[in-house]
């Protein structure tokens, strides 16, 4: 089997670096490799966690509410949520249902999404009506390995990936993404293959460097099936489904966040011990890149990811590569100037 593009790239890092990789088992796996430095120290990755993860702090991170609850009481600046399950459906649970329907009110625009997501599966943006509500839920839901909901705010602005390794800022992308729009001629099907006709989009089952993935038919089918619709459907004209689980641009942003939300980023990592970790920041330009984060700002942070898809910044669409895959490697392997191993929960 082929090794998957973030193995790639961290082959290729290691390399450059005087080191290299060998395979984990006699069976091919591309979920561990070992890496080993130009000194002979040698360590054991899964794709980009690194050898002091811990699992307290994967787990942790992996919970956006609690995680929030804990960064908002250290005053950093996150985002609104609120945490239903199955014990409170609000289709059914007159309480729940009241303060989602609050929640709705008073925010005009919300995100559904798994409390334990991945990859943005799962996820219905742009919900405006308690029906689309109640439909987001169940569908979130069924996403969530603990059946756990959150809804949160649809901030405006753009989407920003923040890479923090080792405790240090290594990079920051502006992350736009797909989305279908309604012509009234065509149907969602041509849409999509338009979509996949860039050339800069490869296959999961071909790894390659492009920096953007095929959109799969079975990921866009559910959210169509919210709307009741297939593939074969025609969308009207000024309809948009946003395609929360692939990116449509990623723009390297590093030399424009500002250092009040690098501060932010770095914070929230060590905070939870994630030390390779991929910050979600989301708020107005002028306020990402122009301003520190304040009383009267209404960007925040809305996550800390474990698996911070580090090839955004190593294979952007737009502006300069950054060397993440080789940060990586120095701080796995404790190379000369690395920073020392700092994943330690400490909320």
């Amino acid at each position: 089997m082929a090794w998957s593009r973030t193995n790639r790239l961290i082959i290729a890092a290691t390399e450059r670096l005087g080191g290299r990789v060998e395979p984990l088992g006699s069976v091919h796996s591309d979920f561990f490799v070992r890496l080993i430095g130009p000194d002979r120290r040698s360590v054991i990755v899964s794709k980009t966690r690194s050898p002091y993860l811990t699992e307290v702090a994967q787990t942790l991170s992996n919970n956006k509410f609690i995680a929030r609850e804990l960064l908002a009481g250290h005053g950093l600046p996150v985002v609104a949520g609120l945490l239903l399950d199955e014990a409170s459906d609000p289709s059914v649970d007159a309480d729940a249902g009241a303060r989602a329907r609050e929640f709705l009110a008073s925010h005009e625009r919300v995100v559904v999404k798994p409390n334990w997501g991945n990859r943005g599966i799962g996820v219905v943006t742009e919900v405006t009506s308690f029906a689309d509500l109640l439909a987001g839920f169940a569908f979130a839901r069924a996403h969530d390995r603990d059946e756990e909901v959150l809804i949160e705010p649809q901030l405006p602005g753009v989407n920003l990936r923040v890479a923090v390794i080792g405790g240090r800022f290594a990079a920051a992308a502006e992350v736009q993404r797909p989305a279908l729009r309604g012509d009234g001629r065509r149907s969602v099907a041509a849409l999509l293959a338009e979509l996949n006709a860039d050339p800069r989009r490869g296959s999961w089952d071909r790894p390659s460097l492009r920096p953007l993935d095929r959109i799969e038919d079975e990921l866009v089918e559910p959210l169509l099936e919210l709307r009741g619709i297939g593939l074969d459907a025609v969308l009207d004209v000024g309809d948009r489904i946003e395609l929360c689980f692939e990116e449509a641009e990623v723009v390297d942003r590093t030399d424009e966040l500002h250092p009040g939300w690098i501060e932010v980023a770095v914070e929230a990592a060590r905070l939870l011990g994630v030390d390779v970790a991929g910050v979600d920041l989301r708020g107005e330009a002028d306020e990402l890149f122009a301003a520190p984060p304040s009383a009267s700002s209404t960007a925040r942070l809305l996550e800390v990811n474990v698996l911070p898809a580090l090839h955004l910044h190593a294979l952007p669409t737009r502006g300069a590569p950054r060397p993440v895959f080789e940060a990586f490697v120095e701080y796995c392997l404790q190379l000369p100037g690395a920073p020392p191993p700092c994943a330690t929960v400490r909320v």
